[in-house]
């Protein structure tokens, strides 16, 4: 038996600024920008009814 030579692999021709925009949406999974920024207003909103209530400021319209 003889061996077969190993042929290299010719260099790509695709051009990786051309690349398709959908492929550099890989990587680490993180929320969107919208999605932090409605978390943040839920959290706001936690902190503003926690704080109203705990000053009683509902005794003072009535």
């Amino acid at each position: 038996m003889s061996k077969k030579k190993q042929r290299l692999k010719p260099p790509s021709r695709t051009n990786p600024i051309a690349r398709a925009p959908i492929l550099s949406k890989g990587g680490a999974h993180q929320k969107t920008r919208s999605a932090e920024r409605q978390a943040d207003k839920r959290q706001l909103r936690k902190l503003i009814a926690k704080v109203g209530a705990d000053s009683g400021l509902a005794d003072c319209a009535a």
